[in-house]
């Protein structure tokens, strides 16, 4: 009786440790998983800052072309630097929602940056190859 007992408590106890370990690799996933959330999360409120700051440079640009209009020209140089940064701005969006896409196990256009569905050669939104 004492050896069959012995052998219960060892089946018990391999049982506990292998559910420990399932335990703890479902415990690490969600870890991970929770982690990957929190930088789309913190990436898509840069894109959002981004965006933003497109939309007031945007904003900048027609005051100097409405200026212009009215008889007090801004000048060209002045008008390239503000096109040149809502570019970089651009392109810093289109980086990070590459960035949200690689994270999210799925791709965006490297030309227009729309996200792409799995299995797409060609980006639905403007034709470019994937």
């Amino acid at each position: 009786m004492n050896e069959r007992l012995q052998e219960l408590l060892d089946a018990v106890q391999r049982t506990a440790t292998q559910v420990g370990g399932s335990a703890a690799d479902a415990a690490y996933g969600v870890g991970r998983r929770a982690g990957e959330l929190l930088s789309v999360a913190k990436l898509n409120i840069q894109v959002m800052d981004r965006k933003g700051e497109v939309d007031a440079a945007l904003r900048q640009v027609g005051e100097m072309i409405y200026a212009t209009h009215t008889g007090t020209p801004t000048e060209s140089e002045v008008l390239l630097a503000k096109l040149q940064e809502i570019d970089a701005l651009r392109e810093n969006i289109r980086q990070l929602e590459q960035e949200i896409a690689r994270l999210q196990g799925g791709a965006v256009c490297p030309v227009c940056g729309a996200k792409a569905q799995r299995g797409d050669v060609f980006c639905r939104e403007c034709g470019g190859k994937l």
